[in-house]
Parts: C-alpha cells; sequence; structure tokens
C-alpha cells in the first residue's frame, strides 16, 4: 500500500516538473518570436549589405530562433543587436519564467509597448513598428500564448480600457529587482560602449593633431628655404648690377663692334661707286701703272762769274722711247649694290606671336629680349617680309623674363626641357622664322631654346 502511494506521489511531482519546464520553455519562445519579428522588420528597411544578409538569415530560420546570435555572427550591428537584447531582458528573469500562458501574454505585450515608447523618435524602429505591424506581432504571441478571456464590455469605453487594466494588474508578477538588475546591467554595457567611442575618438583626434603639426613644421621649413632662396637671387641681382655699372658689359662691347662694321661697310660702299666696278682692287692697281714716274732733275748751279747755260730739250725720238703704251681700261658698267645684312629688335610679343612695329629698334635695349635678322647672303634680302629671330635679352634683365616666361618666352619659344627655379639662362638650339604680314611681324615657326 505504501508502496503504491509512493509511486502515485512521484508520478505527480514528475507531471508537474514537466508541466513547469514545457511552461517556461513556451513563454521563452514567445519573446523569441518577438525579438526576431522585429529584428526582421527593423533590417528590412535598412538598404546595407550586411543588413540584407541579417534579414535573409532572420527569415530562412525557424520560430523562436535567436536574432541576437544572427546579428552578432554577421556583424556590424551592434547597436541594433543590443536593443533586441534589451527587448528579450523578459525571458531571463525568474517571474517571467514562472508566469502562465495568460500573464506572460500580457507581460509581453508590456514589453513591446515600452520598446516602442522609447525608440518611436528613431527612424529606424518607429516607423517599421507601426500599429498595423505591432498587430501582426501580437497574433503570433496570442497563437503561442493564449491571452486571458475578457469580460463583456458595457460600453466603448470599458472596452478599450480593459487591456490596460489587465497589464496593469499583471505587473505585480514581475519583481522590481530583477527589472533594476538589468537596467543597472543595460547601462554598464552602454557606459562601457561609450567609454570604448571616447578612446577611439581621441585617438583619431591624436592622429589629426599630430599629423597637423608635421605638416606645419615641413610648411614652415619650406617657407624658409624659399625665402633664403629668393633673399640669395635679390643679391646676386643687386651685385651683377653693381659690375655693370662699374664695368662696361660685354653688350656695349658689342654694340661698338657693331657700329665699327658699320662705318666700314659704308666706306665701302662708297669706293665701289665711285670707282664704278664691283672689283676696286683690280681698277686702282690699273692706275698705279698708268701712273708716270716723273723724275724732277736738279736746278743749274750758277757760280760767279758763269753764265746761265739753258740745258737742251731731249730730242723726240728719246721722248717717245721713254713714254710709256697707253693702257685701254675698260669703263665696266657699274653693278648695283650689294645688300647688306639687316638687324634690329623688339620687346616680347603678344599672346599671338605679334611684335608692336611701333616699338622696333635697330640697338639692344633694356626691353629688348628678341633680334630679328635679315641675312643677304641667304638671299633674304630678295625676299624682306622673311626674317630669322632669336631670343636675345640684357642678363640683367633675363630674371624677369624667366619669371614671367608665360607671356614673354613661350608665345615665341619653344623649350627643350621643363623650367626649374634652378634654371638661371637661356639657351638657343634653333633660330624662329617670323613673316611681316600688313606691317606686322609675326611668329611663323617658334625657336627652339634649352634652359640651363
Amino acid at each position: 500500500m505504501n508502496l503504491t502511494l509512493l509511486t502515485v506521489h512521484s508520478t505527480i511531482v514528475l507531471l508537474a516538473s514537466a508541466s513547469l519546464t514545457l511552461a517556461q520553455n513556451i513563454n521563452q519562445g514567445a519573446v523569441d518570436t518577438l525579438t526576431k519579428d522585429v529584428a526582421t522588420v527593423v533590417f528590412a528597411n535598412i538598404n546595407q549589405p550586411k543588413a540584407h544578409d541579417i534579414y535573409q538569415q532572420l527569415l530562412s530560420c525557424g520560430e523562436g530562433c535567436d536574432a541576437q546570435t544572427i546579428i552578432r555572427t554577421v556583424g556590424g550591428w551592434d547597436a541594433v543587436g543590443m536593443k533586441m537584447q534589451e527587448l528579450s531582458e523578459l525571458k531571463n528573469t525568474a517571474p517571467f519564467i514562472a508566469m502562465s500562458p495568460e500573464e506572460a501574454n500580457a507581460a509581453i505585450r508590456k514589453q513591446l509597448a515600452q520598446f516602442y515608447a522609447k525608440y518611436k523618435a528613431d527612424k529606424n524602429y518607429g516607423k517599421p513598428l507601426n500599429p498595423a505591424i505591432q498587430a501582426k506581432i501580437l497574433a503570433k504571441i496570442d497563437a503561442i500564448l493564449p491571452p486571458a478571456a475578457a469580460p463583456e464590455p458595457s460600453s466603448t469605453a470599458v472596452e478599450s480600457s480593459a487591456p490596460l487594466k489587465t497589464v496593469t494588474d499583471d505587473e505585480s508578477g514581475i519583481r522590481p529587482e530583477a527589472l533594476q538588475i538589468s537596467q543597472l546591467e543595460r547601462r554598464a554595457r552602454e557606459a562601457e560602449q561609450k567609454q570604448l567611442w571616447m578612446m577611439i575618438a581621441g585617438a583619431v583626434i591624436g592622429l589629426l593633431v599630430g599629423a597637423g603639426a608635421v605638416y606645419l613644421l615641413f610648411y614652415r621649413a619650406a617657407l624658409n628655404n624659399a625665402k633664403a632662396l629668393l633673399n640669395e637671387n635679390n643679391r646676386l641681382q643687386n651685385a651683377l648690377e653693381t659690375a655693370k655699372r662699374a664695368k662696361p658689359g660685354p653688350i656695349e662691347n658689342v654694340n661698338s663692334v657693331r657700329v665699327d662694321y658699320r662705318q666700314k661697310a659704308g666706306a665701302y660702299d662708297a669706293i665701289v661707286a665711285e670707282l664704278g666696278t664691283d672689283n676696286p682692287l683690280q681698277t686702282i692697281r690699273q692706275l698705279k701703272q698708268q701712273t708716270t714716274k716723273i723724275t724732277t732733275q736738279p736746278a743749274p748751279i750758277v757760280r760767279s762769274g758763269e753764265s746761265l747755260v739753258e740745258p737742251s730739250p731731249p730730242p723726240k725720238s728719246a721722248l717717245v722711247q721713254v713714254q710709256a703704251p697707253p693702257v685701254q681700261v675698260q669703263t665696266p658698267v657699274a653693278p648695283p649694290a650689294p645688300a647688306r645684312s639687316e638687324v634690329f629688335y623688339f620687346p616680347p610679343p603678344d599672346t599671338t606671336g605679334s611684335f608692336d612695329s611701333q616699338q622696333k629698334s635697330t640697338t639692344l635695349s633694356p626691353e629688348s629680349a628678341y633680334r630679328f635678322s635679315i641675312n643677304a647672303e641667304q638671299g633674304d634680302r630678295a625676299n624682306p617680309s622673311v626674317a630669322s629671330f632669336r631670343f636675345e635679352a640684357e642678363p640683367g634683365r633675363l630674371a624677369r623674363f624667366l619669371t614671367y616666361r608665360n607671356y614673354m618666352i613661350e608665345p615665341a619659344c619653344e623649350s627643350e626641357n621643363s623650367y626649374t627655379t634652378t634654371h638661371t639662362r637661356i639657351t638657343m638650339r634653333r633660330d624662329g622664322v617670323a613673316v611681316l604680314e600688313n606691317g606686322i611681324w609675326r611668329v611663323k615657326t617658334k625657336a627652339l631654346i634649352r634652359y640651363e
């Protein structure tokens, strides 16, 4: 008899334990379903690759799967995972696990209402969790945990207030200590996450400040080097100007040589015009041969007491024998005077390669930059509208031309190499060609130069 009673008692205990375990699994599974459905509607509205991956996994997993595990596995959305953990804190409390289905249903409804009230201002939660979506989610919860049967309402006001009253009455089912512990844990996690972000932000700001300081140091060093180079350039330019004032430069010597050549050329042209021949040397030799050598006889000496005796003239035959035969000289036809080379100078042209005719000069001036020449030996005088030119400027003005090379050099010259601040002079590689059009000299072929 006693054995029979003991067996019945054990059976009753096992059945009660099984019923309690089943109720616990049902309550926790309902919370997992709530968390999964909320996470699904949230990630459905986020257009991002990892969010789309999480959304697909939530759709493919079964009912009651752990949404937080999927979010942590994919990564990149820990903020949403934290909020889903906050929503599912209810299932980890002992009072909730021990609740009946009706009480657990009411507690889940309250948890969803509090979550929506807290985060509805966030567009990622407020818009997806609209009343229609919440109704669908709660319908699934009602299918898992049937709610308590509501009494027949006497009016519309009573009907609308009945669910609120049920939820309010069931608040006593969850212990305040458990909720307070969950809130403290959440706050601790938020504080740790905030501290981590502050450390990251501090590191980034430190890197930016350090990079800015290094850049400032390099900039100041480069600025000091540039100032030193400018001062050295000004010093050298002043020294060059002083040396030019103290001693005539090579340009003045070149001008004096050119003036001497022009004077000699003018004297030669006058001799050719006077003799009327293109070979003045041969004509001068012929004139020398025609000149009669006149020998002057000495005057007779008269002594005292003697009479002056006139010398008798020599016979004509002797004179005839002495006279030189006449030389027949052909008078050549005077050829035209040979053409001379013409040299003149121009300042830099405009951007179209045209030189101002009013600034043309026959000598090198401080503003001159290009030397034009019409060479007679090459036959350019037959076509005076074509001239060759080259870059030629005073050494003291070369620095200015290099500084403004885009306007003073490049319209008429092209270079073999690129210009740098270390270049101080220009070397000619090939003369350019200019043509005279409507009284204006224009660049036809640019000169070739090299910066050195």
